[in-house]
């Protein structure tokens, strides 16, 4: 039985692909997906005021934070 051979794609390499096909820069890219993550984050919550998005392009990774208050029962 012949087995396939899973193929991995690394966002880094996609980054660098991408920055490389479309001639634009690192910081234009990252500040495009922080945006898109951004949009999305409002459709679904009606805001990004309260969240944090960061790309890092270097290690393939996203981050997204919510930032939220934290208080005592009956305090709201």
């Amino acid at each position: 039985m012949a087995t396939k051979k899973a193929e991995t794609i690394s966002m880094v390499d996609t980054f660098n692909q991408f920055t490389q096909d479309k001639q634009i820069d690192r910081t234009t890219l990252v500040s495009v997906l922080e945006e898109s993550f951004r949009n999305v984050i409002a459709k679904i919550y009606g805001t990004d005021a309260n969240f944090d998005v960061i790309v890092n392009p270097d290690k393939g990774d996203f981050e997204i934070y919510r930032n939220r208050v934290v208080v005592e029962d009956g305090e709201v």
